[in-house]
């Protein structure tokens, strides 16, 4: 096509604008031009090239029409638009305007511009900047096509310059402009509106292309589609992967489930779309990860790097096809496609693998099961755990540093999780500053300070524990109390360099009474808490055999039950069920030690802490802790909730 001639087309026309067919030309403020989605055109001439001519358009695909490879710097915005709504990667946003005016604008539908996909109105923009810019440089902000008009928002320094274009002839057709002080048209509802539309064509494309009873969804030469190239879809390689994205998400999620997706959708072919890079349709291996058969042939694929990204991604994938791509003349193609996709049995209609080889290799896959031992208490002869668990839990309701000393070494670890549940009571900041719950707050990655929460050493934990509230745990003679879990740790190194020893895992969950006297807080909770003990080691002598080399407490705020006898929530090590042992209190008695805290000075605690909630005596109050809640902090509380109404009025402190 040759350049316009006069005034529009002239090299006396200065401001880095370059000619383009019909004298309408766009403006490149931006060496890096842009599309009106802010993407930048894979195709996108260089600075101070003409935007006309062939390197401008692109070419056809001989074999299946516009592919969707081909770019194009003209690019409909409003399409794009509709399709990243679709596809859910889109939004609306607007911003206050000031100091601007309204024009509204009738002649654009009887242009020769208007069968464009979007009605002409980029092109009309354009004409309109152009026209008005012999002064000053100027600028049109917000725009829409509503009905037979186009309304603008411009400066109202600048709405005369464009008002002078009124009765101007473009393409063919008189416009007529006006100012107005009406209400722009919603730009939001009427995108929502074009969006309805776009979906609703897309999925007319999906409908004459699924086949129910071949459970195929044929996507091939879509450049030839005579709805997608109506809809401008091919106008820019990026308008072209948001619609295909859109398409597969149309195909794929309009079932109830993944296994009848999987039933139904067995089969896409994605050939002669001018693919040379799977990234273009990598949307595919997310929306149908379980595709049986694929089909890519005559495409542009000319390596195994370019079907990368899809390495290991389709599991169950059985059939391939890739004739007609330069990268089947490179040699061991076939070896790195077998690894890549482990059910692949047919590879361009040849068989490279039998379903027996196929099951084999899935096999080996597989990972290989922990060893799992029936659920019991397998105490050994010795009874160990047993005499532990006697021994431990008294000790740190009353001398916490003393079982450090005798149980814990310099190599010890212990850590803490604290798993607080929303709307609770009692409070957590005694635990939280300690917490290592690295799952439930993001990862180390993000948090490397938690990492610092593991505790090593006896000293350093013997620190830490000082710092936690008072416990009273039920005694181990009630074991409706306490579920139990334990069994042997081979492999552990042994502390006297000779190899490595045999040791216990040992899992308990119960529930313990808490006060925090500092805080004046007084409940209930329950707790998980897996130990790994070991052999001791020989120097300094030990006090006991074996020691403790983890020890890790997890703790869930507590929730009253109907039964009298409360059962933690329990987790079982290598994935086994709990069972309940009975641990015989008389196997090892447990040493008497002077308790830091006497049970008076905790029930007086108690008392005064439920008064001041409930507004009850001192008498009424400690009837109520002492009766059916058993010193109970909680069940009191609620006990008292269930009979206030039937107390009688001495039971409360009598207002001053």
């Amino acid at each position: 096509m040759a350049p316009p001639i006069g005034p529009r087309g002239g090299p006396q026309r200065t401001g880095g604008r370059s000619s383009r067919g019909g004298g309408i030309s766009k403006r490149r403020h931006n060496p890096l031009k842009t599309d009106r989605d802010g993407d930048v055109p894979m195709d996108a001439p260089a600075a101070g090239r003409s935007g006309s001519g062939p390197g401008a358009r692109g070419s056809r695909d001989g074999r299946g029409g516009r592919g969707l490879s081909r770019g194009s710097t003209r690019v409909s915005s409003r399409v794009a638009q509709n399709l990243r709504n679709y596809a859910g990667d889109g939004t609306v946003a607007s911003k206050a305007q000031f100091n601007r005016t309204t024009l509204k604008i009738l002649g654009l539908r009887s242009s020769k511009v208007a069968d464009k996909p979007d009605g002409g109105l980029r092109t009309l923009l354009d004409f309109l900047e152009r026209k008005a810019s012999k002064e000053k440089q100027i600028t049109i902000g917000k725009s829409i096509l509503d009905g037979d008009y186009v309304w603008i928002s411009v400066h109202k320094d600048d709405a005369q310059n464009i008002l002078h274009l009124n009765g101007f002839v473009f393409t063919g057709a008189p416009l007529t402009i006006t100012e107005t002080s009406e209400r722009m048209p919603n730009k939001e509802e009427q995108i929502s509106k074009e969006a309805a539309e776009t979906k609703q064509k897309l999925t007319a494309v999906v409908a004459k292309r699924y086949d129910p009873e071949q459970k195929f969804l044929d996507l091939s030469a879509l450049g030839s589609d005579d709805i997608l190239s109506s809809m401008g879809t091919f106008d820019s390689q990026n308008l072209a992967e948001k619609a295909f994205k859109a398409l597969v998400h149309l195909a794929s999620s309009s079932y109830k489930n993944s296994d009848e997706k999987r039933q139904a959708l067995q089969a896409v072919s994605l050939a002669r779309n001018n693919l040379n890079d799977v990234d273009q349709v990598f949307s595919l291996a997310h929306s149908l990860p379980d595709l049986r058969r694929l089909d890519l042939s005559g495409n542009n694929l000319d390596s195994l790097s370019k079907v990368a990204k899809w390495k290991y991604r389709f599991r169950y994938l059985e059939e391939l096809h890739l004739t007609g791509n330069p990268m089947v003349t490179q040699e061991n193609y076939v070896v790195e496609l077998l690894q890549w996709f482990p059910s692949l049995q047919n590879l361009n209609g040849q068989q490279v693998r039998t379903p027996e080889q196929v099951a084999q290799g899935l096999r080996a896959l597989e990972p290989t099961p922990l060893p799992q031992f029936p659920s019991n208490l397998r105490d050994g002869d010795a009874n160990v755990a047993t005499i532990f668990l006697q021994n431990f839990f008294p000790m740190f309701d009353t001398d916490r540093a003393r079982l450090v000393s005798e149980f814990y070494d310099e190599d010890s670890w212990f850590s803490l999780a604290a798993v607080p549940n929303a709307g609770r009571p009692l409070a957590w900041r005694s635990y939280l500053k300690f917490s290592r719950n690295i799952q439930r707050f993001g990862g180390a990655g993000r948090n490397p300070g938690l990492m610092q929460r593991l505790f090593t050493g006896n000293n350093l934990i013997a620190d830490m524990w000082k710092a936690l509230p008072v416990t009273r745990h039920p005694g181990m003679d009630q074991p409706g109390q306490w579920l139990v879990d334990c069994h042997t740790f081979p492999n552990l190194a042994d502390p006297s360099g000779h190899g490595s020893a045999m040791g216990l895992i040992i899992c308990v969950n119960g529930q313990f009474e808490e006060a925090d006297a500092s805080a004046n807080l007084f409940g209930t909770r329950t707790f998980s808490r897996t130990f790994i003990l070991g052999p001791s080691k020989p120097f300094p002598p030990p006090k006991h055999p074996y020691r403790v080399i983890s020890d890790q407490l997890t703790l869930h705020d507590w929730k009253p039950q109907a039964e009298a006898a409360v059962q933690a929530p329990v987790v079982a090590p290598l994935g086994n069920p709990i069972i309940n042992p009975v641990i015989n209190p008389v196997i090892a008695p447990v040493p008497t030690i002077a308790p830091v805290v006497s049970d008076e000075v905790l029930k007086s605690q108690m008392i005064q802490e439920l008064s001041n909630r409930t507004g009850m005596t001192a008498e009424y109050s400690m009837l109520c802790l002492s009766g059916a809640a058993n010193w109970n902090f909680d069940l009191a509380l609620k006990s008292f909730e269930e009979t206030r109404a039937s107390l009688p009025p001495q039971a409360f402190i009598a207002a001053v």
